[in-house]
């Protein structure tokens, strides 16, 4: 039961509440009548149990260091009165033991000013000769403000002492589990990492439930002390405290040389880990600054980098955005010149097809066959078949036309016609034609000269074509199954057609094509002519789209027919590369994107990509371009027409036939074709000078930062080497102080005491 009275008066001292009984007696709270102070007295009430000579021990050991701040202070004693009390400061904290109970691990900060303070008590009592040994949690008291108080010296030696001391498990040095053992300075060191090593991990060095257990069942005190030390000497050391977020590097060490289960590598006295946690104070406090000495510059160097690297690329991108606008107007310019060049180039092409349609001696022999009955009748025969498909097989009626001797001497004469616009001829306004032939006013070819010769299957005389633009003069190809022969008109000017595939060579083509009138009739727009003269042309032929290689600048030829050819690319640098390199290329069929043909055609500036690319020879025209096209229109009426030079041309003493309506050349000129001129240029190269400023700009502010960087280390170095503490560099070439065996309590020369 609780006690009501105290056992005694205490002069100088009112006791006012009982606090606590034990083995030996009662503790009472009093207060000092003279000062006011709380204190805590001591009854021993049964003096049979007690070691009076242990009791006087801790007792006198607790008034000789009751003069520092962090050592319970004993405040008076009576000895020599019944029951025998002592004095000492009341601590309301309770005990750091508690404090861990509660809140399992303490925060860093607070953990390592609670140790600063216990070994700097610690200190005190080493000091005094005074070895703790049995430092743990539940003798660390915790008095006002968390400041701790060693407490319970009932385990104290001097250091003077032969007597072993045991302390509590995990909290014991290892040789100090052993009953031969001799006190040693580094008993408290070890006890005192063990404690830092509880207020930041929440548990005890070593300690698991297997360990405990083993401890357990070793039997005698004996063997359990020397399962102890063996376990923990051959255990890896403790260090989930590196894991404890908050403890840096410095801190782990001092834990973890507190902690070395050899005493040789452990503190030699607390004295050097107050050493070493003022350093790490001071390395601490110099972070920040060493931080900002090195960070400061790096983040002004890293700013001056951003903000550099960000002008160049905005100048690049103003740059670049400014030279791609002025490439596109130049390309828009080159197209506009390609496409009046090429409507130049078509110029004389009609002005060959309406001379050489116009050609006496052709206009006499071609009157002369179609004067034969037996060309008529084949002709015919050839119409009434109905449709242009019925007409394109072996047909007897073809065969009898090819076999007239007058279709021979027709078929001679364009021949020899033809042979003159080969190429052969040096002359740069030269035309180079593919075939020319003539059809009948049903579309029928009488008769027709190739530049290159072909095989009967792909000679065209004798078939009907009346379903092709360059007859009837629209602006597509009629179907060949559906239209009818009879129903199909000729054209009544001179007409360039749309581009198509030749039956013979499968090379796209254009064909200009003029009307024939052979009898007197009045010419009119709407009267029939007798036949059409067609000349034909290679796209790849016009020296406009003549390329000697591949380049980074190309003129392309489109198809601008609405319909599944729009965008078809009827000529391009790769396909005349497979033309004069004899690769065939039927059956691929290059086309550009219905969108981008709208963005194309409405001026849109586009990132083109050649469709071409995706072909198996196609890599050089890999990647971006910069594109701009033109329609190709046919020359206005009022242009000045171009004269055939008379050394390229067979002389012509009759003078110019008048079978040709008037104003027939003019409506031709009128009209848009249905060809677009495309200019690419690489983009690559358009953006090539302004990369090349920026790579060079970049590799000068590189090597800028690389010499900042390198000068501010040089320049940090410096300081660091200069600013080391003088204690740290002056005589590092001196002896150290020995310890003179492991019971010398501190190194330092005043406090120096050693075992005689």
């Amino acid at each position: 039961m609780e006690a009501t009275t105290p056992p005694a008066d205490v002069p100088g001292y009112r006791l006012t509440k009982f606090l606590g009984a034990g083995a030996f007696g009662q503790v009472w709270v009093g207060r000092d009548l003279n000062t006011g102070r709380d204190v805590a007295v001591k009854f021993y009430l049964h003096r049979g149990g007690v070691n009076w000579s242990l009791l006087s021990r801790e007792v006198k050991n607790l008034v000789q260091m009751s003069a520092d701040r962090y050592v319970v202070q004993v405040l008076e004693v009576g000895w020599d009165v019944d029951p025998p009390f002592y004095v000492m400061e009341l601590v309301r904290g309770g005990s750091l033991e508690d404090l861990l109970g509660a809140k399992h691990r303490l925060p860093v900060d607070q953990a390592v000013e609670m140790f600063r303070k216990m070994c700097i008590g610690l200190d005190h009592c080493h000091s005094k000769g005074v070895l703790h040994c049995d430092l743990k949690p539940a003798n660390i008291l915790i008095g006002d403000e968390d400041e701790p108080r060693l407490a319970d010296f009932g385990q104290s030696r001097l250091s003077s002492d032969q007597t072993p001391a045991l302390g509590t498990l995990f909290y014991m040095a290892p040789e100090q589990a052993d009953l031969s053992s001799s006190p040693d300075v580094r008993w408290d060191v070890y006890a005192m990492g063990a404690i830092l090593y509880r207020m930041l991990t929440g548990k005890s060095p070593y300690r698991d439930d297997s360990f405990v257990q083993q401890l357990d069942t070793a039997g005698s005190l004996k063997k359990r002390l020397q399962k102890y030390r063996e376990a923990i000497l051959s255990s890896p050391p403790p260090e989930d405290h590196f894991e404890r977020p908050g403890v840096d590097r410095a801190l782990g060490k001092i834990v973890a040389k507190c902690l070395q289960a050899d005493a040789e590598n452990r503190y030699s006295n607390v004295q050097q880990i107050l050493q070493d946690l003022t350093r790490r104070d001071a390395s601490r406090a110099k972070k920040p600054l060493m931080l900002l000495g090195i960070v400061g510059p790096l983040l002004v160097l890293l700013a001056t980098c951003f903000f550099g690297a960000r002008t160049i690329f905005e100048a690049r991108k103003s740059t670049l955005s400014a030279l791609r606008t002025e490439a596109k107007g130049s390309n828009e310019l080159a197209a506009t010149f390609a496409a009046k060049t090429l409507e130049n180039e078509i110029s004389r092409y009609f002005q060959v097809t309406n001379m050489e349609a116009s050609d006496p001696v052709f206009l006499q022999q071609l009157k002369t066959t179609l004067s034969s009955e037996a060309v008529i009748e084949a002709l015919d025969e050839i119409a009434a078949m109905g449709t242009p498909a019925q007409t394109h097989g072996s047909t007897p009626a073809r065969a009898r036309l090819l076999a007239e001797e007058e279709q021979d001497r027709l078929d001679d004469l364009l021949q020899q016609r033809l042979n003159q616009y080969d190429g052969t001829i040096n002359h740069a306004r030269q035309p180079r034609l593919a075939s020319m032939f003539v059809t009948d006013t049903h579309g029928t070819i009488i008769s027709i000269a190739y530049q290159n010769e072909v095989g009967q299957d792909e000679n065209s005389a004798g078939k009907n074509f009346s379903y092709r633009t360059y007859f009837h003069g629209d602006r597509v190809d009629f179907d060949k199954e559906e239209t009818l022969i009879a129903s199909s008109k000729p054209v009544t000017s001179t007409h360039l057609s749309s581009a198509f595939p030749s039956t013979a060579t499968r090379l796209w083509k254009v064909a200009i094509s003029t009307p024939i009138y052979l009898h007197g009739q009045e010419m009119t727009a709407e009267s029939r002519p007798d036949a059409v003269f067609v000349t034909t042309v290679n796209i790849g032929d016009f020296e406009l789209l003549q390329n000697e290689g591949a380049s980074d600048h190309v003129a392309v030829l489109l198809e601008a027919r609405e319909g599944q050819s729009r965008g078809t690319i009827l000529q391009h640098p790769l396909l005349d590369a497979r033309r004069k390199g004899g690769i065939n290329s039927t059956g691929q069929k290059y086309q550009i994107s219905p969108e981008q043909m709208d963005r194309l055609l409405t001026g849109t500036d586009v990132d083109y990509v050649d469709p071409l690319a995706a072909a198996a020879d196609g890599s050089f025209y890999a990647g971006q371009w910069i594109a701009a096209v033109h329609p190709v229109t046919l020359p206005p009426d009022d242009s000045p027409p171009t004269e055939i030079p008379d050394e390229d041309r067979t002389p012509d003493p009759s003078p110019p036939p008048t079978n040709i309506p008037e104003g027939a050349v003019s409506e031709a000129n009128d009209q848009t074709t249905d060809l677009l001129v495309l200019v690419q240029y690489r983009l690559e190269k358009v953006n090539a000078p302004v990369l090349q400023m920026q790579a060079a700009l970049l590799r000068e502010g590189v090597a800028a930062i690389v010499s900042i960087l390198i000068v501010t280390l040089t320049l940090w170095f410096f300081v660091q080497r200069v600013g080391k503490p003088y204690r740290e560099t002056r005589n590092t070439n001196e002896p150290q102080p020995k310890r003179s065996n492991s019971k010398t309590i501190a190194e330092e020369p005043a406090e120096t005491i050693t075992l005689k």
